[in-house]
């Protein structure tokens, strides 16, 4: 019994960090998709992802059929894995110092992609950021 419930803890312990997790919608996800997919493939390489602005160890964690590129699914995946990274605070924002930590260096770009002025980005503005620092 007592393993049942300490099964039915970490199942729900799990279930909670994972809805912890920012989402990011189809709708968010596309253009910025579109941009770093330079080639036009339908997949984002090691080499694209990180003009987009992805680190390494995101794109890796956020490939785990280990293939070589992201599609759509794993590149959403790969920004919330860069997202969370640099936030230790898990509070569901980046400040300015954590936006820098996760590639967004540019104080206009940051404040560009904050139209609420709460000194501090979500996912989705962390994502528009992403996407006008991407080369």
């Amino acid at each position: 019994m007592k393993s049942l419930l300490a099964l039915a803890a970490l199942s729900l312990t799990t279930s909670l960090a994972l809805a912890a997790d920012p989402q990011l919608t189809d709708a968010q996800v596309e253009p910025a998709f579109a941009k770093a997919d330079a080639n036009k493939n339908g997949t984002v390489d090691l080499a694209e992802a990180k003009k987009f602005g992805i680190a390494e160890k995101a794109f890796h964690k956020a490939n785990p059929d280990k293939d070589g590129s992201l599609d759509k699914q794993e590149f959403a995946a790969a920004i919330v894995a860069q997202f969370v990274a640099a936030n230790p605070d898990n509070d569901g924002t980046l400040d300015e110092k954590e936006a820098r930590n996760a590639g967004i260096k540019s104080k206009s770009v940051f404040e560009a992609a904050n139209p609420d002025k709460d000194g501090t980005l979500d996912i989705a503005e962390y994502l528009v950021a992403l996407t006008a620092t991407a080369k």
